[in-house]
């Protein structure tokens, strides 16, 4: 059931949200990042990372590959 709601997008963190972006998207300093917008079927993300040259990019990339993180306090 669990994957089921992940696989639908259900679980998707709202925008705003501090993510972790997969090196599998791109080729990124940390893969520390932001969500930005979640596309209307909800299979592309929007996020804002930053890159080998530490200049934030904002790119859409597919949503598998975009992570919720946890910030510590």
């Amino acid at each position: 059931m669990l994957a089921l709601l992940v696989l639908s997008g259900c679980l998707m963190p709202s925008p705003s949200t501090p993510v972790f972006v997969d090196q599998r998207a791109g080729d990124f300093w940390s893969g520390r990042g932001q969500l930005i917008e979640v596309s209307e079927d909800r299979s592309r993300c929007r996020v804002a990372v930053r890159d080998r040259s530490l200049i934030v990019v904002k790119l859409w990339i597919d949503c598998a590959w975009v992570h919720p993180r946890h910030e510590r306090s």
